[in-house]
């Protein structure tokens, strides 16, 4: 018998051992890093950590850029979660808010009265009513605005609209209402050209800088009254501050017609 040969094989035999990687080890406990969003009601959040140390870490960090913040809670998936676009972090007084993308959606008249009947801090709402639009942010009704027929009565109403009220709420952390107002002097000018308005006025204090205003593209027409409109022979008790005005305006290109206008 011949001695037997040595199998030979033709092709070496891979093998393949799978290696989990090495968990991340937090630098405060030496546990592995657990970092993940555990709650979110309104504009206020709960993150969940391995240990304090960490937790701590990261308010600081929150507080000293807000950009990181932002980008921290998009990889922790808030904006699937909330279903919004998140704006930024801001600070809410000693603790991290969510600033959510400002939204302006249509807003019923009864609603937009009891808003301004709260929070203006100054008139009252107005009687008119053409149209008007709320200013949202997150879940919270940050503003309003109201349209009617200008006040004067000198002024063609068939053609020219008024902003009569513009509302912001002061009682929610100053960042969260950022841009609000000029949003909305914006958006319902736009909304006037689109109906078929060729202008739009409004009116602030003379005592009132306007800076809303000017970044939403209106020019200042001058001084426009102010005082008291009680006459003898028409009474009238006014509840709004009596100083002297600016009136203001924006001209519009519509597209529609004057009998479009007229409808509103």
């Amino acid at each position: 018998m011949t001695a037997r040969e040595p199998l030979l094989l033709q092709q070496p035999i891979q093998l393949e051992i799978a290696f989990e990687p090495e968990p991340v080890r937090c630098l405060f406990c030496g546990a592995p890093e657990l970092v993940q969003l555990a709650e979110v009601w309104g504009h206020e959040f709960q993150i969940e950590t391995c240990c304090w140390g960490l937790h701590e870490h990261l308010a600081q960090e929150m507080a000293l850029n807000t950009e990181w913040g932002k980008e921290l809670l998009r990889n922790l998936e808030l904006e699937p979660l909330t279903g919004r676009a998140l704006r930024r972090v801001v600070d809410g007084g000693g603790h991290a808010l969510l600033d959510f993308k400002l939204k302006i959606a249509s807003i019923k008249q009864a609603e937009a009265k009891e808003f301004v009947l709260r929070h203006h801090k100054h008139c009252p709402p107005p009687a008119g009513w053409r149209f008007g639009a709320g200013i949202w942010n997150g879940g919270t009704l940050m503003g309003v605005v109201m349209v009617g027929r200008p006040v004067a009565r000198r002024i063609d109403h068939r053609f020219v609209v008024e902003a009569n009220r513009v509302c912001v709420r002061r009682d929610t952390a100053a960042p969260l209402r950022w841009n609000a107002c000029s949003q909305l002097y914006g958006w319902v000018a736009r909304e006037a050209e689109r109906r078929g308005f060729k202008k739009i006025i409004t009116y602030t204090l003379e005592s009132e800088v306007g800076t809303t205003l000017r970044a939403a593209g209106w020019t200042c027409e001058g001084p426009a009254g102010g005082g008291s409109w009680d006459r003898k022979n028409r009474r009238r008790e006014g509840t709004g501050p009596r100083g002297r005005k600016l009136r203001w305006s924006r001209t519009l290109r519509p597209r529609l017609g004057p009998v479009d206008a007229i409808a509103g």
